[in-house]
């Protein structure tokens, strides 16, 4: 595979400044001072910022520049459900692929360090390693899947949800109904049963549904 060309470098970068919240949700995009550290010229990062503009991840608007994207309540649960089938879709699919690949048992490895993170994350109510590790997860199954296609539609809507993740309000029933689920996801693909694997994300995905709906309804009461 060739070298990502620089418009790739760039939108990678941003988009990862985005996700981890180093540029947050209403702000400004500072161009001046991010060309300066990325060691670029202004027209390249304006390119990258219109890229990143499909994605949802940024807001341009004329003669005032580029903010980043702000997800409101309704928005996010608009893309829980898609995100619900898409998953759904990744878990039968990677079960699929796990059966003839003759990798299964580096794949399997990689899920289990990352679901073991998941579950100390947990355990120790670190809320950063456990969404680092969260993500990670879901994005290895679905990429260990091998549909390219599914890949880039994933891709585009968990960036979205990403940004939306101030909504999740986790609870300890929450929090360990999520865990409780990770944890039966897992045993799933190690038995190979696409069609499990793939009901209990689709459940998991529905869940955090019913808690951001929940979350609405208590900030509003």
């Amino acid at each position: 595979m060739g070298r990502r060309s620089l418009h790739e470098e760039i939108t990678s970068e941003i988009r990862e400044m985005i996700l981890d919240g180093a540029l947050q949700p209403g702000a400004k995009v500072p161009e001046k001072e991010l060309a300066e550290q990325l060691e670029v010229s202004r027209t390249p990062l304006r390119e990258a910022l219109k890229a990143l503009s499909v994605e949802g991840l940024v807001t341009l608007v004329a003669n005032r520049g580029a903010t980043i994207s702000v997800v409101t309540p309704e928005q996010f649960e608009e893309l829980l459900p898609v995100m619900a089938v898409l998953e759904q879709l990744g878990g039968e699919t990677l079960c699929c692929a796990l059966a003839t690949s003759d990798r299964r048992a580096e794949i399997l490895g990689e899920l289990e360090a990352l679901h073991a993170e998941i579950i100390t994350g947990f355990e120790e109510r670190d809320d950063v390693r456990y969404r680092k590790a969260n993500k990670e997860f879901h994005e290895q199954l679905i990429r260990h899947g091998g549909n390219t296609t599914l890949l880039d539609i994933y891709g585009n809507v968990l960036a979205r949800m990403h940004m939306g993740r101030f909504l999740l309000q986790k609870t300890e029933e929450t929090w360990r109904q999520a865990a409780q689920d990770h944890e039966e996801i897992m045993q799933a693909i190690r038995e190979g049963d696409g069609p499990r694997t793939g009901a209990l994300l689709r459940r998991h995905a529905e869940g955090t549904v019913r808690n951001v709906v929940l979350s609405a309804l208590e900030q509003q009461a």
